[in-house]
């Protein structure tokens, strides 16, 4: 099973240009998230759609 969200990146906090680690706003439809990982090539108003493996 698995969690999906999807919005658009609203906010770059921070961006390690060396292994593109970030820390990014989330903007989804109803609420505002704060996402991390490795996230090559995001920027902001890009749209992301996220999945994670529930356990």
């Amino acid at each position: 099973m698995y969690l999906e969200i999807k919005g658009q990146i609203s906010e770059i906090i921070y961006q390690n240009e060396i292994n593109s680690y970030t820390i990014a706003e989330l903007e989804m439809e109803d609420e505002l998230t704060t996402i991390v990982g490795y996230l090559p090539f995001v920027n902001k108003g890009d749209s992301l759609k996220l999945e994670r493996k529930i356990c």
